[in-house]
């Protein structure tokens, strides 16, 4: 009697992250543009989401490097070696202009004038191409590649020890924006995944943490999509 073959990785995982990241990085140009020259209240609260967000992505990136590229080379060095140096030099690239950003925003928040606002907004225009070519090279080179190789157990694992670096309060929030334009069913199995205390409530905390969190940053809480950007 055979066995049943095990599941693999399903793309429109990473598709959720992704979308997430063009979405709140997409806007913040409009969002920080829209802070009154002077409103320090204003800047830190958009200071804050701007971190906050730069910090997911940090997090995914420094996750792919430690645990999906090894991963890929290892099982299918051929095919993949030359799209996975691709990739790491785009985080090089990527992270080079982060942090451009991190020292515009330090410079806004010490001084919140329009000059500084801008050159912020600016820092924002410029990182945003490259970020979106790089996630669409992704999921067009790797993502296949890693739905034929590896299994929704090892992907699991990898998930579970980025997640062990996360502050626990913020799962909310971070679940909520990714649900926002994730797969139903995606959705579905994350929280199947998720430790029997959480897995209950994780949907109904994470939306209203999510609506509450965008209508502070974005004043509504159905932003725009990012297909809609």
């Amino acid at each position: 009697m055979s066995g049943i073959a095990e599941p693999y990785f399903d793309g429109r995982e990473m598709l959720m992250i992704h979308d997430m990241l063009r979405r709140e990085f997409g806007l913040m140009p409009s969002v920080i543009r829209g802070v009154a020259a002077g409103d320090r209240e204003r800047a830190q609260v958009v200071a804050g989401h701007i971190q906050g967000i730069a910090a997911v992505l940090h997090h995914h990136h420094h996750g792919e490097d430690e645990n999906v590229w090894p991963f890929l080379v290892k099982h299918v060095p051929d095919e993949v070696a030359p799209v996975v140096r691709l990739m790491e030099d785009q985080h090089e690239v990527i992270a080079k202009l982060g942090s451009e950003i991190d020292a515009t925003l330090g410079a806004w928040l010490g001084d919140p004038t329009a000059e500084a606002r801008e050159v912020l907004a600016d820092a924002l225009d410029r990182f945003l191409p490259p970020l979106k070519e790089h996630l669409g090279i992704e999921e067009e080179c790797v993502v296949p590649l890693m739905e034929q190789h590896v299994t929704a157990t090892e992907w699991n694992r990898m998930i579970q020890a980025s997640a062990a670096e996360v502050d626990p309060e913020a799962l909310p929030l971070a679940f909520g924006m990714l649900m926002y334009e994730g797969d139903p069913e995606i959705v579905d199995l994350a929280i199947s995944n998720m430790p029997p205390e959480v897995a209950p409530v994780i949907r109904r905390v994470a939306a209203q943490a999510f609506a509450a969190h965008s209508e502070l940053i974005h004043g509504t809480s159905t932003p725009p999509r990012s297909t809609e950007l």
